[in-house]
Formats: structure tokens, C-alpha cells, sequence
């Protein structure tokens, strides 16, 4: 049985120096990276990747949704099974450094140790193939929805629904990738294990000076694209009862969405984290809103029930406001529990390992409550120093990086070589060895 992964402590620096490099791309003056999918700055960080696999004796290969796979060939284990490690590179505009690139940093460092291992006879893989995935639009700070790469990939998503997905300029996303190159064609084997590794996005493991978190489940969410539509006016001499003004409807739904939470019977989070609004002019009346509006919750039941009453506020918000409200769009994603084989044995080699963790759920959505609905996926998060992500405040020690980095290495140790056991408890887990 293995217990140990093995450890080449060089790993640690070549790491934080991949790391940095890919933090200047798109570094802007806050000291956050703004890197929106298949953007110009997406390119040079692609490019990177792909040369860093090159150099590496990775295959490149890049599918149709502009996803990129660095596939290593381990020499040994069964040539039709493939284990898969990663996460994205696009971040929100004037986002942080951690958020997703070291996830992909931390995949790509894990493969060459893990080449090593296998190498060395230390490890006797059942996957015959380790493969780094980059994925595509994860963000949806660009390109809605969020997680559009690996939904596709799932076959969640259909692909010509995702590729004629436009920004708010009018480009579509094939046309993104193309401009970038990296609008590809490879098909991509399945995989047989997906394993990712993200910052917290919260505090817990931080207060609680834990330095691995074991993700078990990840909240549901509903999202949902309203279009408000009014009438334009000028906003001097239009009497206030002849207007019909869509920012002010639109403002009543913002409203709505917050009480809705503060009222559900269970944990609800309510966001609304983007308006557009047409013509956007001091003196005209809106006349097209737009907003994006999201319910998150640990409890299906409470999701629909938000649901079931921000539709039903729709009419009266209508009758007094004299605009036509709809839902233009609209997104489900149900809670997701992980794979509990996966959590047996990363707690069982964590434990022995003496590698203290922390049980989690995750009310953020990554790539890996997706990858979950193909294969079993594993997700573990590092400490993020007061909770804060998606800003240039954004920080993840060096420390908590390398520690983080050894409990992975441990975990896809263990999985790279694991066999399915019935018995979910971890000292009953088998390994290959």
C-alpha cells in the first residue's frame, strides 16, 4: 500500500516560479490580473501553458470549446485509462492572481513528480496517462454561463450554443477563440478520475490554521437573466406618472432578490452582480435593463422556492411601473455531492500522512462539480487569507501553496493508483500496490 507520495522538493520552487510567471499576464495597476476568456491576455497565458507543455513533453491538444489538455504518458498502467488534473486561467475583470491559474500551476508540477515517481518504481499507476485540463470560460465574467468549457466537455452544454454565446460588445465566443488560435478540434479521451485544486474563497481554513480542505458537496444555484423593458423619455419634463422607467423596475427586482434571502426558512444567498442599461444617459429615461441574478443555496427545495416567488413578484412590479418583464435566460445547477471513493482515500493518505484537512462544501461553483457528472471528481482548496477572491486583494500564501501542493501530490499518489472498493471507509480502501 502506498502511503507516502513521493516528494522532489525542487517542486516547490519551480511551482511559485510558474506561478509568478503566469501572475504578470494581464497583470493591471490594482495588482490583480484582468484575464477575460479568449481575450488577447487569455492568449498569452494559453500560449504559455502550451509552451510550458512543450518543453515538458506533454501532447497538446485542444478541443472545440478552446479547452486545453497537456497529455504526459506515464509509461505504465492501462493505455485507456486517463487521470485528469486542472482547472482554468480566465479571470474576472481587475480579479486576483490565485483564483483558478493555480489550480493548472499546481497540475502541471503534480505531473512531472508523479512522471518521476512512476519512473523510480515508487508508484504503480492503474492510469497510463496524466493529463493537465485547462478550461475554457470558467469565470463567465465574458461569456455566460460560468463554467462554459467544462459544460461543454460534459456534454451539458451543446457546443454551437456555447460558441455563439456573445459578450456585451456583440462577439461571439468562436470568433474570440479563433482570434486567439485556440479555437481547436482534437477529441479528447474521457476521463477515469478528475482531481482540482482552488483557493478557499472563504475563511475556514484559514481560522481554523488547517492547510487542506476535502470538498464533499457543492451548493445548488439558480441564475437567471431578466430583461425589463420601458419606454425612453426625457427625464426633465416627463411627469413621474407617465414613466415608464426599466432601472426603476428593474431596481424593484434587486430589491426582491435580497429580501427573498433574508427571508428563506433555509441558508439562501441572493447577488445580483451585474446590470446593463440602455441607453445609459443622464437625461433619458432607461427604456432595456438587463440583470444578472443568482440564488444559491445547500437546499434544492429552497432554491425553487426563491424561484417560484421572485416569478411570481413579476406582475405587481409590472402594474406599478408600466414595464414588460421576462426571463430571458435562465440556468439550474443542482447541489452536487463529490465522489465519496475519492474522499475516502484522500483522508485515509492525509491521516497517515499526518496532513491535517477539514471537511467543506463549496458554495462557489469549479470546474469539478461539472467534470462529477462523467467521472469521479476529487476538489481540495487551500487557504485564502481573509476569505476575499475575485479582487486584486486576493491571497494565498507561499507556505499555504506548497503545503497545499503536498497534500495533492499525496492525494493523486494515492488515486493515480487506487481500485475501486465497495466499502467507502478509508482503511478499507485498497491501492494498486
Amino acid at each position: 500500500m502506498l502511503d507516502d507520495a513521493p516528494f522532489n522538493h525542487t517542486a516547490h520552487a519551480t511551482l511559485l516560479d510558474l506561478f509568478s510567471e503566469f501572475g504578470k499576464i494581464g497583470a493591471v495597476q490594482s495588482g490583480g490580473i484582468s484575464r477575460l476568456a479568449a481575450s488577447p491576455e487569455d492568449g498569452l497565458a494559453r500560449d504559455s501553458l502550451c509552451d510550458w507543455f512543450r518543453h515538458h513533453d506533454f501532447e497538446i491538444l485542444v478541443d472545440e470549446i478552446g479547452n486545453i489538455f497537456g497529455v504526459l504518458d506515464l509509461a505504465l498502467g492501462d493505455p485507456t485509462q486517463h487521470f485528469f488534473c486542472g482547472s482554468h486561467l480566465d479571470s474576472q475583470p481587475d480579479g486576483g492572481k490565485f483564483d483558478g491559474a493555480l489550480g493548472v500551476v499546481c497540475a502541471c508540477v503534480c505531473g512531472l513528480v508523479i512522471k518521476d515517481a512512476v519512473a523510480k518504481g515508487e508508484i504503480d499507476p492503474f492510469y497510463r496517462y496524466y493529463v493537465v485540463a485547462c478550461w475554457t470560460g470558467e469565470e463567465g465574467a465574458r461569456f455566460q454561463p460560468s463554467l462554459i468549457g467544462s459544460s461543454v466537455f460534459v456534454g451539458l452544454m451543446p457546443l454551437e450554443i456555447a460558441l455563439a454565446r456573445q459578450d456585451h460588445e456583440g462577439v461571439s465566443l468562436r470568433h474570440a477563440l479563433s482570434q486567439i488560435d485556440y479555437l481547436g478540434t482534437a477529441q479528447v479521451p474521457a476521463p477515469g478520475h478528475y482531481l482540482e485544486v482552488h483557493i478557499e474563497q472563504g475563511a475556514k481554513l484559514e481560522t481554523a490554521n488547517i492547510p487542506i480542505g476535502i470538498v464533499s458537496s457543492c451548493w445548488g444555484a439558480k441564475k437567471i437573466l431578466m430583461e425589463v423593458s420601458g419606454r425612453p423619455d426625457h427625464t426633465g419634463p416627463t411627469p413621474m406618472e407617465d414613466r415608464q422607467d426599466a432601472l426603476l423596475a428593474a431596481s424593484h427586482l434587486v430589491v426582491q432578490a435580497n429580501e427573498i434571502s433574508h427571508h428563506s426558512t433555509s441558508t439562501l444567498y441572493s447577488s445580483v452582480g451585474r446590470i446593463d442599461v440602455s441607453p445609459n444617459s443622464p437625461n433619458t429615461i432607461a427604456d432595456k435593463v438587463q440583470l444578472w441574478i443568482e440564488f444559491r443555496s445547500n437546499d434544492g427545495e429552497a432554491l425553487l422556492e426563491a424561484e417560484h416567488q421572485f416569478r411570481h413578484s413579476f406582475d405587481g412590479i409590472a402594474k406599478s411601473t408600466g414595464c414588460e418583464l421576462r426571463v430571458a435566460s435562465s440556468e439550474d445547477r443542482a447541489v452536487v455531492e463529490f465522489d465519496k471513493h475519492g474522499i475516502a482515500n484522500v483522508e485515509d493518505v492525509l491521516s497517515k500522512s499526518n496532513i491535517p484537512y477539514l471537511h467543506m462544501t463549496t458554495i462557489a461553483g469549479h470546474d469539478a462539480i461539472r467534470l462529477q457528472s462523467v467521472c469521479p471528481s476529487t476538489l481540495l482548496f487551500v487557504p485564502s487569507r481573509n476569505g476575499i477572491s475575485h479582487s486584486p486583494d486576493e491571497f494565498t500564501s507561499d507556505d499555504d501553496i506548497t503545503a497545499g501542493f503536498d497534500a495533492m501530490l499525496h492525494a493523486v499518489s494515492r488515486l493515480i493508483s487506487a481500485v475501486a472498493c465497495d466499502d467507502l471507509q478509508p482503511s478499507s480502501c485498497e491501492t494498486k500496490n
